[in-house]
């Protein structure tokens, strides 16, 4: 009966290993085709006669659309039907990427705006709150794979870009990423743990609506500021550099370094997981967060102080995707985890979708310093926001089978 027992749990384990792979792969694909294949051929569409600024605008107003649907998908997968929505939202996704090969020019910028569609029903959140429902507080080595997997989509997405547009125009890269997001939709895994797993016991734990607010706001506004400072970082840290100097050319190839430091980062974190408490490792990413701002500002001029800002600003970036859902789940409702941890990531997108615009502002009246000193300010408001505000856990809520 025990041999039968362990050889029960191993192939569930086996098939937890294979789930929890295919979600990695099928973030990587869809990453790489919905989000990143965008900012990589902004050039060969300017090149072709498209407007910049119409199609910047409109990557924009797509994330934003993003930022709005997340909180519709989680209840989605808290109703059980993560996996469906995935599957359809990223079927949606290689229609629209067809579309924008054959539409006139003026309508190209409402075929991706549509693409916040798809983002919203499967880029990390709903796989993360799908994960979540399916493995509980366990989840830490799960997500941190899919992360780390998904870490590789600029890689994957920046030199194809460039190496299928010396074969085809804009339009035949787009369609080459369609198929990789097919391929990316047919990696994601069946829905019979999500079905299964649906089900939780919070009998032991109910807080009132009002002290779950509390909660989302309390994770998503220091988890939102660190999004704000890292997008504006990413976007205006090589025009900020050249402002101070001409001769900082460099500083336009360094930002490459965010993604290979975000993966260094999660491997980090998956060592260090078993030892730590998500909220009290998030408190201390906060601090950390203090020093790439801190290290631009004594070493604006230099490239090595410069790299390794963004070093450490990349590496505490990949933690913080890992321990954003972690710490949700550690204190919100196991009920409804999927649409509070959709606000969570709501708050933070947008703050994410702003931080360009916003940053430049204050970079073109108060310069390269003053730029630096604002996200400096922000960091300390996210730390100040995390280390003050309580939380109220949810306990630890029972998973069961149904």
């Amino acid at each position: 009966m025990r041999t039968n027992a362990s050889r029960s749990d191993g192939m569930s384990r086996l098939r937890n290993i294979d789930a929890v792979t295919r979600h990695g792969g099928a973030q990587l694909l869809l990453w790489s085709a919905f989000y990143y294949q965008l900012p990589a051929l902004l050039p060969l569409m300017r090149d072709a006669g498209l407007s910049l600024n119409g199609l910047t605008g409109a990557i924009t107003i797509a994330v934003l659309v993003w930022a709005a649907l997340i909180p519709v998908g989680g209840r989605l997968v808290d109703k059980g039907h993560g996996i469906a929505m995935m599957r359809i939202g990223g079927a949606l996704g290689v229609g629209l990427m067809v579309l924008m090969t054959v539409v006139p020019h003026g309508a190209l910028p409402l075929v991706i705006v549509a693409l916040g569609v798809p983002m919203a029903a499967t880029l990390y959140d709903p796989c993360f709150a799908i994960m979540l429902r399916t493995t509980g507080l366990d989840a830490s080595r799960a997500i941190t794979t899919v992360t780390l997997i998904a870490g590789l989509a600029t890689l994957l997405t920046f030199p194809l870009v460039m190496l299928v547009a010396t074969i085809w125009p804009w339009q035949g890269v787009v369609l080459v990423f369609a198929a990789i997001a097919f391929l990316g939709v047919a990696s994601i895994p069946d829905s019979r743990n999500d079905k299964a797993l649906a089900r939780v016991d919070v009998s032991s734990a109910v807080r009132p609506p009002h002290r779950t607010k509390i909660n989302v706001a309390l994770i998503a506004v220091p988890f939102g500021l660190a999004m704000f400072s890292h997008s504006a970082l990413l976007f205006l840290l090589p025009l900020a550099l050249l402002q101070v100097s001409g001769e900082n050319g460099w500083a336009l190839y360094l930002p490459a370094i965010l993604g290979p430091a975000q993966i260094a980062g999660r491997m980090l974190w998956r060592q260090m997981a078993p030892r730590s408490e998500p909220r009290g490792a998030a408190r201390v990413m906060f601090v950390l967060f203090l020093l790439p701002p801190l290290v631009l500002l004594v070493a604006p001029s230099h490239w090595m102080g410069v790299l390794l800002a963004l070093l450490v600003q990349g590496g505490l970036y990949g933690v913080h995707t890992v321990l954003r859902p972690l710490v949700a789940a550690a204190v919100l409702p196991k009920s409804s985890l999927g649409q509070t941890l959709g606000s969570v990531a709501t708050i933070g997108l947008l703050m994410m979708a702003v931080a360009p615009a916003l940053g430049g502002v204050v970079m073109q009246n108060l310069g390269y310093q003053g730029l630096i000193v604002s996200l400096l300010a922000v960091n300390l408001t996210a730390l100040g926001v995390a280390v003050i505000g309580k939380f109220e856990s949810q306990g630890r809520a029972r998973w069961t089978q149904s």
